[in-house]
């Protein structure tokens, strides 16, 4: 098969693989943007962004290190990761590092947002030195997060200079989606795609996402509003299981790439 030009697949669909694995399935699949992880990276990254860009991948993000918002004393560190990070990513010709902003410090979300600020601003200033964009993931994961919606997302944005991820798995019940999504367009730098099984009475939601036309998103609608909106950059395919540790089942990546890529063949992307 062809795999869409505009989809990128996120090596969090992969989470317990290895950049050999990921990579391997990329190129065997004619993948040519993705998501990449720094932790799959190990003591070499530089090598393996190498091997990415010799196979015609571009990476399109490089999830990094969040901050720790309660811990001013530990920003310096992961700082210096996120410089590292954005020249990994700057020197291959790549778009973009995110991370999720951080859990709340539990005193207001005015003070965890006076404390991001500071924490980010040497990251944003790097990141427009070396012509990438710095950018953050609003999440319903609390634990990771205290930004939770992109309607938050765009004040931090504004406030920091930052961009923002914007992942359908986050921000499916976001109020106003379209309009919102309208408001923050001018701030994203990736769209991250992907169902999700809303559940009933009797049935639960599972807890993770599912793969393009296993959930019960209006996909087509909300895809149809992302470029309404104005978006061109591609869509990073994002699918974490409830437990994104567990194993993961390659038919089932691949038919889930398949699908991701037909989805946006049927938009005319």
């Amino acid at each position: 098969m062809t795999v869409n030009p505009r989809l990128s697949v996120d090596a969090m669909c992969s989470f317990n693989w290895s950049f050999e694995q990921d990579l391997a399935l990329w190129k065997d699949m004619g993948v040519r943007h993705a998501g990449l992880l720094i932790s799959k990276l190990g003591d070499d990254p530089a090598a393996c962004m190498a091997r990415l860009t010799a196979a015609g991948i571009r990476c399109a993000t490089l999830i990094t290190e969040s901050f720790e918002l309660r811990d001013p004393a530990s920003w310096d560190a992961t700082r210096s990761a996120h410089r590292r990070a954005i020249d990994l990513v700057a020197d291959a010709g790549g778009h973009s590092i995110y991370f999720t902003p951080g859990r709340t410090t539990c005193l207001s979300w005015a003070e965890d947002l006076d404390r991001l600020t500071d924490a980010v601003a040497p990251t944003v200033a790097h990141a427009r030195d070396r012509g990438v964009l710095a950018a953050i993931e609003p999440s319903i994961r609390t634990s990771v997060s205290f930004v939770t919606t992109l309607r938050d997302a765009i004040d931090v944005a504004a406030r920091t200079g930052i961009g923002i991820v914007a992942d359908f798995g986050n921000m499916w019940m976001e109020r106003d989606f379209r309009e919102t999504l309208a408001r923050a367009m001018p701030r994203i730098a990736l769209m991250q795609i992907g169902d999700m099984v809303i559940g009933a009475t009797g049935r639960p939601a599972p807890g993770g996402r599912a793969h393009v036309g296993e959930g019960e998103l209006p996909l087509h609608r909300m895809m149809q509003d992302v470029l309404d909106a104005g978006y061109s950059g591609v869509f990073d395919l994002e699918v974490v299981a409830a437990n994104f540790a567990a194993g993961h089942d390659e038919p089932t990546l691949r038919q889930g790439i398949t699908a991701a890529s037909r989805l946006l063949d049927e938009l005319g992307i």
